[in-house]
C-alpha cells in the first residue's frame, strides 16, 4: 500500500465491513416492507398549509434516452465560462418554469436522490448545509447565516441511482459508478441579509422553507448554483467536471436564472500544487476561478481565495477544501465515520478561530512549514472507480448518494435496536449530502 494512503486510512473509523457491499445484508420480510415504505417518503414533517409540499421524484428509470449535450463540442480547459454557461442553460430549461418540481418538467426528465427524508424540510424538500461564517459571504457579515439546499440528477445519472436502489427496501453499492452524460445541480440558498449579502438584492429566487421544524416558515433567497458533468476519462483524470455559480442581482435581469455568474470550473484538484507555488505567484491549473468572483469573496479566508490555495469552490463551501477534493471523499462508509474534509492546520496553516458564538479563520496564512505529504492526501484525482480511502466502495463523487446509504443504514441500525425510525434534528447535519456540495 503506498505511505500517504496508509497515512489516510489512519484517520478513518474502523468499521466491520460487509463483503460485496451494503447488498449483501440480509433483512427479513418487515424490515423489507418497512424500508420500502421509507423509500417513498418525500419529508420526515408534515407539509403546511398554503404553502407547497415537496413530493421526491426517486422513480428512476433503468434506462437512459439518447441526447446530444448542448456543451459537446466546448473544451471546458480553454472556454469554461462558455462551457459552465451551457450546463447552466440545460440545467434551468424546464425547471425554472415550474419552480423546480421536477414531476411537472415536460422539457427534461430529473430526478432527487433517494433516501433524504429523514433530513428535508416539507415545502421545497430542502436539507441543512454547511452554515456561512463570519465575513465568509462579505466583511459585512458579523454573524453565522444558514443555508439549505436541494439537488438533482439528469435521467442519465437517474440510471446509476436505479441499479444502487434495484432493491427498494435497501441499496447495493458495490462496484458503482456514474455513466457518461451524468449530470447533477444543485440549488443552495440562503437567510442572509441585503446588508450581509448585497448581491443577493434584485430579482432572486425566494422560497418559504420550514428549517426550524417548527410550522413557522423562514424566507431563503438562491445564493449558489453547484454543476456537475461526467465526461470520458481524459489526460489522465477521471472526467468529472464541476462548477459554481453564485447570484448577482446587480446585473438586472428580471428571471433570476440569468444574474447567475460563474464562480469557476475545476476538471482535477492540481495534486502537485504547493504553498510554495501559491507564495510564487501560481495558480492551480486543472480549474479556473472567475478573478470577479474571487475578489466578491475575497474576505473568506486567510489566502483570500474561494478555495484552498486558489482552487475552485462555491462561496458556501469550505475555504480549506476544493470542489473535485471535497466529493472524492464520496464512499459507502458502512457504519464508519466519514473522513475529514480538509487537511488539519498543523499540516495546511489555515486555522479557524472563534469569535464566540461563531467561528471564523486568522487573517492571514500562518507562519511555519507546511506538511505538503499530508495536504496531497486531500488533493488527489481518483481514477475512475477508486476509494478515496482504499477500502471502503467509491460512490463515484456522489454525496447525495452517500448520505442517502448513510440515513438508510442509520434508519436499519434503529429497527435492528427495536426504537423505530427517528427525525434528525438540524444540528446533526452540519455536513450533509452535498457536504455542502451534495451533488
Amino acid at each position: 500500500m503506498k505511505p500517504l494512503l496508509s497515512r489516510l486510512i489512519l484517520l478513518v473509523a474502523a468499521a466491520s465491513l460487509v463483503p460485496g457491499g451494503a447488498g449483501a445484508l440480509e433483512l427479513g420480510e418487515k424490515t423489507k416492507r418497512l424500508a420500502r415504505q421509507e423509500f417513498r417518503k418525500s419529508a420526515q414533517r408534515s407539509c403546511l398549509p398554503a404553502l407547497p409540499c415537496f413530493k421526491v421524484r426517486n422513480n428512476y428509470p433503468k434506462l437512459a434516452k439518447p441526447e446530444v449535450l448542448p456543451w459537446r463540442d466546448i473544451d471546458y480547459r480553454t472556454e469554461p465560462e462558455r462551457y459552465l454557461r451551457a450546463v447552466l442553460a440545460y440545467i434551468g430549461a424546464g425547471n425554472t418554469a415550474v419552480d423546480w418540481q421536477l414531476q411537472k418538467n415536460r422539457k427534461r426528465d430529473w430526478y432527487h436522490a433517494a433516501w433524504m427524508h429523514p433530513v428535508r424540510e416539507p415545502v421545497h424538500g430542502l436539507t441543512f448545509e454547511r452554515g456561512s461564517r463570519l465575513h465568509e459571504l462579505s466583511a459585512a457579515q458579523t454573524r453565522r447565516t444558514n443555508n439549505w439546499a436541494i439537488g438533482f440528477y439528469n435521467r442519465q445519472g437517474a440510471t446509476a441511482f436505479a441499479r444502487v436502489w434495484r432493491e427498494r427496501s435497501q441499496p447495493d453499492t458495490a462496484g458503482f459508478a456514474f455513466p457518461e452524460g451524468t449530470v447533477s445541480a444543485k440549488l443552495l440558498l440562503t437567510d442572509a441579509t441585503d446588508e450581509e449579502a448585497p448581491y443577493l438584492a434584485g430579482h432572486n429566487l425566494a422560497w418559504q422553507a420550514d428549517i426550524r421544524g417548527n410550522g413557522q416558515p423562514v424566507t431563503l433567497r438562491l445564493l449558489q448554483v453547484d454543476v456537475a458533468v461526467k465526461n470520458a476519462p481524459r489526460d489522465g483524470l477521471n472526467g468529472w467536471v464541476f462548477g459554481t455559480f453564485y447570484f448577482d442581482g446587480r446585473g438586472g435581469h428580471a428571471n433570476y436564472w440569468d444574474n447567475l455568474v460563474p464562480a469557476g470550473l475545476e476538471w482535477g484538484t492540481s495534486p502537485t500544487f504547493t504553498r510554495a507555488d501559491f507564495a510564487a505567484g501560481q495558480r492551480p491549473t486543472q480549474g479556473w476561478v472567475n478573478p470577479v468572483a474571487e475578489g466578491l469573496f475575497a474576505t473568506r479566508a486567510p489566502d483570500g481565495k474561494l478555495g484552498y490555495l486558489g482552487r475552485m469552490n462555491g462561496p458556501v463551501d469550505d475555504p480549506r477544501s476544493s470542489c473535485l477534493a471535497c466529493h472524492s471523499r464520496a464512499m459507502d462508509m458502512q457504519g464508519a465515520a466519514d473522513p475529514p474534509l480538509f487537511p488539519p492546520f498543523a499540516a495546511s496553516r489555515i486555522r479557524q478561530v472563534s469569535v464566540a458564538p461563531n467561528q471564523t479563520y486568522e487573517k492571514v496564512l500562518a507562519a511555519g512549514p507546511v506538511d505538503e505529504a499530508q495536504v496531497a492526501l486531500f488533493f488527489r484525482n481518483l481514477a475512475p472507480g477508486e476509494s478515496f480511502d482504499g477500502t471502503h466502495p467509491s460512490l463515484d463523487y456522489s454525496l447525495q448518494l452517500a448520505k442517502g446509504v448513510e440515513l438508510w443504514r442509520a434508519w436499519l441500525d434503529k429497527q435492528v435496536a427495536g426504537s423505530g425510525p427517528q427525525p434528525l434534528a438540524p444540528e446533526s447535519l452540519a455536513a450533509p449530502a452535498g457536504g455542502g456540495r451534495g451533488n
